[in-house]
């Protein structure tokens, strides 16, 4: 299982989190898919984690789940 369907599996809280705000402040300007076209619903960082600029909007794409999962196989 990739780790993108561990975190999809997890039970979510009501209130967001900081980066789940910055994610979803990426999808609201960024609002279809990269790869395919279909509406986004998931921010993928191009950068590894620790990375000091992994959350500057240029080094993400806005996927939909489908295309999220295919990058993470």
């Amino acid at each position: 299982m990739s780790n993108t369907r561990k975190w999809r599996a997890k039970d979510r809280t009501t209130k967001p989190n900081s980066r789940q705000k910055r994610n979803g402040l990426f999808l609201d300007e960024h609002p279809d898919c990269a790869a395919c076209g279909e509406p986004s619903e998931e921010a993928h960082h191009q950068l590894p984690a620790g990375h000091a600029d992994r959350h500057e909007w240029r080094h993400m794409k806005a996927l939909c789940r489908d295309c999220h999962v295919e990058v993470h196989r």
